[in-house]
């Protein structure tokens, strides 16, 4: 009755309106067009350089004869051994993930001095990810803790560039199916592990909560990523993908896997107890939903009024919480805030360098109530502790173009599959953001890599359509 009545007509009728007044401003054109810069990149000078640089070395590459030596070779195959970086992130030590990380990039370079014709795949996002890069590197040469920061800065600067090795790597529809896939099956597997955990919590150590406060959790699992909070954010990035996944099925059989996989992980993530993931993944969603379908806006309104009468009484005690001080995790990370911005009031510039132990040798002394912390607690406050405000500004930058490269490639995606993964891709960066407000997200760097894996999804859907079937 509802479905047919001429109130929610007429409310459509109004919505599609707006909707169509929007897409049509200067402002959302602007943002949605193609920001195609090809030709001024080829023409720049670090560009000649490496051209000039791989050229020459190609020559020597097939003067020595190595071009027989690797013909058909595994080695330069650079999809495998990207693939065991972004599949065995969840579940390997972080400097495993580092090897296979340094094998993709070897890999690649491999492949490119073999290939003399190969190039390298443009995107607008390579100058800002480029740009970030180097601007970490220096902050980690210049750290008031240099030694201290060497290893976190090689390992943020190597993890950022992955996202660029990572969309040059992948050069079929069927890779990027085959490691999405396999993607979100590692996903359940650490979720099954925190299900031990939950059921078996004796077996396993670590609070993160308020006890007094939350007397009816007893216990917040982490799996394989040590932190409740870092599963959480964990499953922002894979979660998107399995419901784009379940989407796309054609099967009935596939789909109701994917369903499977999405609510095994979903359940896990609330397992976690994260107040900030659940902010995060409804985030997600509904910029996911709104994306496919606009009409999902009142199914979204009519979902949250009756959230807090469906969910269970510790998930709503969480949300209760948020910004309650009496809360010691609340009050903990405001205070680590404060400190963490009178610093930044001497060090804006140019930042106190990467890692923990710069952080550690410079904010005890501006800490608010004398609380001691291992980093700022949000994403964007410990930017600008690494790097300096340029750091963010760039950053920021980063996120805008990402933003307006995958936007503008859905609003020109014919294809329906290309969409809903286009969307998938957007709507994990937005939940991880969101996150992020609240949480240094980096702070895991399996998670930090994991985060540019999905900025290199991004990159790869933007341009689906120009790689080969098989």
């Amino acid at each position: 009755m509802l479905e047919g009545s001429h109130f929610l007509h007429a409310l459509w009728i109004a919505v599609n309106w707006c909707s169509v007044q929007f897409q049509n401003s200067h402002i959302i054109q602007w943002f949605l067009q193609k920001d195609d810069k090809k030709a001024i990149v080829r023409n720049s000078i670090f560009f000649r350089i490496f051209w000039g640089i791989r050229r020459a070395l190609s020559k020597i590459f097939y003067k020595l004869g190595l071009n027989k030596l690797f013909v058909n070779s595994i080695f330069k195959m650079s999809c495998i051994w990207c693939s065991f970086a972004v599949l065995l992130a969840p579940v390997l030590p972080t400097m495993l993930v580092l090897a296979f990380v340094l094998a993709g990039f070897g890999s690649l370079f491999l492949s490119f001095l073999f290939d003399r014709k190969r190039k390298m795949k443009y995107f607008s996002v390579n100058r800002y990810i480029y740009f970030y890069a180097f601007i970490y590197l220096f902050a980690t040469l210049t750290s008031v803790a240099r030694k201290a920061s060497f290893l976190g800065g090689i390992l943020t600067v190597c993890f950022i560039l992955f996202s660029i090795v990572l969309s040059n790597a992948i050069e079929t529809k069927k890779q990027f199916n085959v490691i999405v896939f396999f993607f979100i099956c590692i996903g359940v597997l650490v979720s099954f592990y925190g299900f031990y955990q939950y059921l078996f919590p004796n077996k396993f150590s670590g609070v993160w909560h308020d006890v007094g406060m939350f007397e009816t959790i007893n216990f917040r699992v982490y799996s394989t990523l040590e932190n409740p909070n870092v599963l959480g954010e964990y499953f922002l990035i894979v979660i998107p993908f399995a419901v784009a996944f379940c989407i796309n099925s054609k099967s009935w059989f596939n789909r109701l896997f994917f369903v499977a996989c999405s609510s095994i992980m979903m359940v896990c993530l609330v397992l976690t107890y994260s107040r900030g993931c659940y902010i995060g993944i409804i985030a997600a969603a509904a910029v996911f939903l709104v994306l496919w379908d606009r009409r999902f806006i009142f199914l979204g309104i009519g979902v949250l009024i009756l959230l807090p009468f469906i969910l269970p009484e510790t998930i709503i005690n969480r949300f209760l919480s948020i910004g309650n001080m009496a809360d010691s995790s609340t009050s903990y990370r405001v205070y680590i805030w404060l400190g963490t911005i009178a610093m930044l009031k001497d060090y804006w510039i140019c930042g106190i360098g990467p890692g923990m132990e710069a952080f550690n040798q410079v904010y005890p002394l501006y800490a608010y109530n004398s609380i001691s912390a291992p980093h700022s607690h949000n994403l964007f406050l410990q930017i600008v502790c690494d790097t300096g405000i340029v750091g963010l500004i760039v950053f920021v930058l980063l996120i805008f173009q990402y933003y307006r490269m995958t936007c503008g490639a859905l609003s020109r995606e014919n294809k329906k599959e290309n969409k809903v993964l286009l969307i998938a891709a957007i709507s994990s960066v937005t939940g991880f953001m969101v996150q992020s407000m609240s949480d240094y997200t980096f702070y895991n760097y399996r998670v930090m890599l994991l985060f540019w894996v999905c900025i290199g999804f991004g990159m790869v859907l933007t341009k689906l359509y120009r790689l080969k079937e098989e």
